[in-house]
């Protein structure tokens, strides 16, 4: 859903609105700010202060307009009162990511690598697909850390995470956001989302400490994920580089001698994860 503008000229700082004003802001509105000539100087200044007293707003001061665009998000108190129907999105996010992901699987005949599924799902087109393609009403795209789906009946949008394992109930806030967005068993949604990234964060950051979702650790190290806690849980390996590009080295001879194919496949994973490393670092 589309915000509404609203627009107001300030001329003076007597003109600049007022803890009270921003606060009785209505959410599906973006209030832009325009500073006038005298006092747009300060247009930095007066965002800083308004960030530190309105922090379930979004201040965004433009760089180059003498501009600040005022957008309500959404509040603790609707996602508490809704919790039960994120974390239902949750889940049914995870059902259908790990289905979609098993069903590519099962067309290509690949035994996704139950440590690192990166390690022959991704864009490299090494493994007899294509990056996108179709699979059924389904249209795939693999790009970064997921390969995306999207129906092509429906437009249902889903990301599914490839960097924790076999856990593909990983929820990103941009990517969660669309898919509540996008499917329609969801509508008419009790509770409206309009900024996908920064409504989806303070979504999952909230029910994670309500206990609804829970951090876990991604294959690569230092970086975590969010999921469902009402789940069955998925041990998840923790990539390190050094050992085991040091690992791929020291059999690189075996592999050369006596299985071509899988010295080509090693090959393809040391320079994977060194790609990963760089990504990270």
């Amino acid at each position: 859903m589309k915000l509404i503008s609203k627009i107001q000229v300030c001329n003076s700082l007597e003109d600049i609105p007022d803890f009270k004003s921003i606060k009785s802001l209505d959410r599906g509105v973006k209030w832009k700010i325009v500073f006038g000539n005298k006092i747009k100087s300060k247009r930095e200044k007066i965002g800083n202060q308004w960030e530190f007293e309105h922090p379930e707003f979004q201040i965004a001061v433009h760089t180059i307009e003498p501009e600040i665009n005022i957008v309500k998000l959404i509040t603790n108190k609707e996602i508490d009162e809704h919790q039960g129907f994120f974390e239902k999105c949750a889940k049914d996010y995870r059902n259908l990511a790990t289905e979609l992901i098993n069903r590519f699987a099962k067309k290509h005949n690949l035994d996704i690598d139950s440590d690192y599924p990166m390690n022959n799902l991704n864009p490299s087109e090494q493994f007899g697909y294509k990056q996108v393609g179709k699979m059924d009403n389904w249209r795939y795209a693999f790009h970064g850390f997921h390969c995306a789906f999207t129906n092509l009946k429906s437009g249902q949008h889903i990301e599914v995470p490839l960097m924790c394992g076999l856990e593909f109930g990983e929820l990103d806030p941009y990517f969660f956001s669309g898919f509540i967005k996008s499917t329609e068993e969801y509508r008419p949604r009790p509770i409206e989302i309009y900024d996908d990234y920064s409504e989806g964060k303070r979504i999952l950051d909230r029910m994670v400490e309500l206990g609804k979702f829970e951090e876990i650790q991604s294959n690569w190290p230092n970086r975590k994920g969010i999921v469902v806690t009402d789940r069955d849980k998925v041990k998840v390996e923790i990539y390190n580089p050094e050992i085991e590009l040091e690992r791929d080295s020291l059999h690189r001879t075996k592999y050369r001698n006596n299985r071509e194919s899988d010295f080509k496949t090693n090959i393809n994973k040391n320079k994977l994860w060194s790609k990963l490393k760089n990504l990270w670092s």
